[in-house]
């Protein structure tokens, strides 16, 4: 049985927080794009060794909240950043952590290979030299 696009909405993870279960879909391309033009210093941390925990941590909180919002479904929705923002730290990190999961489907090597492959095919540079 084959399935359509339509099929794909709402796909994603629960994550338990606070008692209640929060999907988590990824962040999609449009989304990305979005956190690029706000966050230039994410472009390096994507496009660096993959993007991980650490490095978004180290971008302050306004990021993360960024990141939740778009990898829950709600990209550039301030009232949706505002929540993130205001969530313990032990429960955005369990949010990120499933985000980045189905962002670059458990695999962010992977993705960035298959991203930069693409970004090449298009005459696109990628790398520290495009970041700058």
């Amino acid at each position: 049985m084959s399935a359509s696009l339509a099929d794909l909405a709402g796909v994603g993870r629960d994550v338990q927080i606070r008692g209640l279960k929060v999907t988590v879909t990824g962040v999609s391309a449009r989304g990305l794009a979005s956190l690029f033009k706000r966050f230039p210093d994410l472009v390096g941390a994507v496009t660096g060794a993959g993007m991980n925990i650490s490095s978004l941590v180290e971008m302050g909180p306004e990021v993360l909240a960024a990141v939740i919002a778009a990898g829950t479904g709600s990209p550039d929705d301030t009232a949706a950043e505002e929540v993130a923002d205001r969530l313990g730290m032990s429960d955005q990190l369990s949010l990120i952590e499933a985000i980045l999961s189905e962002t670059f489907a458990g695999d962010p090597e992977g993705f960035m290979k298959r991203l930069e492959n693409l970004a090449g095919a298009v005459g696109v540079q990628t790398g520290p030299a495009a970041a700058d």
